[in-house]
């Protein structure tokens, strides 16, 4: 009897160590495979982050083109400006201008009046002396009947002969005025439309280049939009890949039988007092864009360096640098929610994926990394991979 007894619990013992070490090489290839899926999926990542820096980089060739067409505008309105004051200082010499050229042709109408006028005159008088014959300024001086009436004569001729060199002298004079004149208004009327004409065509030059480049702009915003949105997507695949990473980590640390969040409200990320909520959940207008977008987290002012907690227990899937939020933590606390962490200072990322981290346990520490405008921390809480409002979850 008592041999059977030791017989049947030595076969016991053989069936208890011969089952376990097979339970154990189950559980070791399980955790193998999963192990290789994480190495694989964190490969995927790798890329996935180095395709957002790509598109970053473009964004940033793009921004950088914007910003030297926008200066190049300035400089074209600036020119314009100049042109501008040019063409209305042209347009006022030019009426001054024109108004000296009235004055001239009023100036050459009355010369010529009195040209005419003078050689009126002399028609006449010589007009007078053909119908009298031909009778000589000698003949009339002989013909006096006295000494007195050839001094009366003599007089007379001379008065005769002044009054006609005048009359010849002002034609001579009022002809050059009248010359002189209209070539210096011509002259002047000449330059300065040559110089309006120039003044006008850079104006039109300058104008076409301004719409060139503003089309050329429109065309960098729909670009710099598009890439925004590529690289809206490409997070949104590194987010896919993150949380089908973390369902690995919770499996595989369920395998290692490390212990993680259970349920319950999550923690405050910082601490009491530290902070200020500067953007909340929602639609908001963007900072950079100064258009209406959506916003999938809280941000938390508050200084630099200030420590930043895990939300509750927890596995960290991602701990790295991400485009958008920089410096990131991301932490699966179950199968529903994951909470993230972003714009953490350089340097401040205190954990590392895979790890266990317990509520109110120091993860990060705030910054302003990524696409941020000053020291805050970004919160976001995803409920079974789409972002929900922070604010029901953390007390």
């Amino acid at each position: 009897m008592k041999k059977k007894t030791l017989l049947l619990m030595a076969l016991s013992s053989l069936l208890v160590w011969g089952s376990f070490p097979a339970t154990v090489g189950m559980a070791n290839s399980a955790l193998d495979k999963i192990n290789k899926e994480i190495s694989e999926i964190r490969k995927k990542k790798e890329a996935q982050k180095q395709q957002i820096k790509e598109i970053n980089n473009q964004i940033g060739t793009v921004k950088k083109k914007r910003a030297e067409l926008e200066n190049e505008l300035m400089a074209i309105d600036l020119r314009r400006n100049e042109t501008q004051t040019k063409i209305d200082k042209l347009e006022v010499a030019i009426a001054d201008t024109t108004k000296k050229a009235v004055e001239a042709q009023e100036q050459l109408d009355e010369a010529q009046e009195r040209v005419a006028k003078r050689e009126a005159m002399l028609k006449t008088r010589l007009k007078s002396m053909y119908e009298r014959g031909n009778v000589s300024y000698l003949e009339v001086l002989l013909g006096s009947a006295s000494f007195g009436d050839f001094l009366t004569r003599l007089d007379s001729i001379q008065l005769i002969l002044e009054q006609d060199m005048r009359i010849l002298e002002d034609n001579v004079k009022d002809k050059q005025l009248v010359e002189e004149k209209k070539k210096e208004v011509e002259q002047h009327l000449a330059t300065y439309e040559k110089q309006f004409a120039e003044a006008e065509s850079l104006k039109a030059e300058l104008d076409q280049q301004f719409k060139q480049s503003t089309v050329v702009k429109a065309a960098l915003l729909e670009q710099e939009s598009q890439l925004h949105e590529i690289e809206a997507e490409e997070e949104q695949r590194l987010l896919e890949l993150a949380n089908l990473e973390s369902s690995k980590v919770a499996e595989a640390s369920r395998l290692a039988s490390v212990s993680s969040y259970k349920g319950g409200r999550l923690g405050v990320p910082l601490p009491q007092g530290s902070f200020r909520i500067s953007s909340g959940f929602g639609m908001r207008t963007d900072p950079f864009t100064g258009k209406s977008a959506g916003h999938n987290g809280l941000d938390m002012a508050a200084p630099k360096g200030t420590d930043i907690y895990a939300a509750e227990d927890g596995i960290v899937v991602f701990a790295s640098y991400s485009q958008g939020f920089g410096n990131t933590v991301m932490i699966k606390h179950n199968e529903q929610i994951t909470t993230l962490y972003g714009h953490i200072r350089e340097g401040g990322i205190k954990v590392s994926v895979g790890q266990a981290v317990k509520k109110g346990q120091k993860v990060a520490e705030v910054g302003s990394t990524g696409r941020s405008t000053g020291n805050h921390l970004h919160f976001t809480v995803y409920k079974n991979g789409t972002a929900v409002d922070p604010t029901p979850y953390i007390k």
